[in-house]
């Protein structure tokens, strides 16, 4: 028998799979042995889970669904937090298969942050399987990284499963706009000293020192792109409104017909058509989709690719802010 199991086994039958169920072929010699399988494996991932996220003996612990919260977070709790995400840099955020390490590494955490607009709902059979009651939802060091966000795209429309991968709270990629990264500080702020009030004021500065390095950058990166403010872009996911509505930049089209939906050839050759006639030259291909369709448009149109990191970690980035800045680097050159 196979020691790989799921979460639902390890952490028994009422979140799951039952074993001796009406149908089960079963014997209870088996199932005895299943359930000190489970409970030994469940020790063991216990044990490698906390030796992983383990900091300094007085740390903080902050989990967080994606890198780059977890880059705000380390910002944020300098020296007094150990941080980890469970979405690993380069891994789709709208498929992320969370696993039985995820919920130990919650069920220790002092703060969980998440950023919501059901982009990262996959977090929440984890949430719940932890019982972790500081990081539930209302509980002092949960954090709702979107909460104060400006929605931006909350569909008007009725969805339907022919919509494609439709946020119904409106685009969840709000992160990809750099003033958006200082209101989710300043929620990790908020999350940080509830939990840990004796270094309350030495959050309260970290938050500072960020989010004035983050208004300096936005300085420099808005002159970066001044010349090109209304120039049209095509971008391979509908994922940079944030990004588009900071800069000036004008969504021309995407790659994918409806959002999650793979390119199709005669999608594409639409587009290149319709790129054409209006001299959009400009494709932006985070680094995880197949960028065989985007060299095509950027050949048929005389145009450019930029390839930029989907996340923190990635193309030799490990800030937030060197994550901004690659991504400003790569568009900018494609623009021109």
């Amino acid at each position: 028998m196979s020691l790989l199991f799921r979460a639902d086994e390890a952490l028994g039958p009422q979140y799951g799979r039952n074993f001796g169920g009406p149908d089960s072929r079963i014997d209870l010699r088996l199932e005895t042995y299943v359930m000190k399988r489970n409970v030994l494996l469940a020790s063991i991932l216990a044990t490698l889970g906390l030796a992983a996220i383990a900091g300094p003996a007085s740390a903080v612990t902050v989990v967080t669904s994606t890198p780059e919260l977890a880059a705000i977070a380390r910002e944020v709790g300098g020296t007094k937090v150990s941080v980890e995400s469970l979405a690993k840099p380069g891994q789709n955020y709208h498929q992320v298969e969370a696993k039985p390490t995820d919920v130990v590494k919650v069920a220790h955490a002092d703060v969980y942050v998440r950023v919501g607009m059901d982009l990262d709902m996959w977090a929440d059979s984890v949430l719940r399987a932890a019982r972790n009651p500081k990081v539930q939802e209302g509980g002092p060091g949960y954090v709702d990284g979107g909460r104060l966000i400006k929605k931006l795209e909350i569909p008007t429309a009725q969805i339907s499963g022919a919509s494609g991968d439709i946020h119904v709270y409106g685009n969840p990629h709000y992160w990809l706009d750099p003033g958006n990264g200082k209101v989710i500080a300043y929620e990790i702020l908020l999350g940080l000293r509830a939990v840990d009030p004796a270094n309350g004021g030495y959050y309260n500065e970290q938050y500072t020192r960020f989010a004035a390095d983050v208004d300096q950058n936005i300085k420099k990166w808005e002159a970066r792109l001044a010349s090109d403010r209304g120039k049209p872009v095509v971008a391979y996911h509908d994922e940079w409104i944030y990004f588009y509505t900071r800069f000036g930049l004008k969504p021309f089209g995407y790659l994918e017909p409806k959002p999650g939906i793979p390119p199709a050839p005669s999608h594409v050759q639409n587009l290149i058509s319709s790129m054409k006639a209006s001299g959009v030259k400009t494709v932006i291909v985070p680094d995880i989709y197949p960028n065989n369709f985007a060299t095509l448009i950027a050949k048929e149109t005389g145009g450019e690719v930029a390839l930029v990191p989907y996340s923190v970690g990635e193309q030799g980035t490990t800030t937030y802010i060197s994550y901004i800045n690659a991504i400003v680097e790569s568009v900018k050159k494609a623009l021109d």
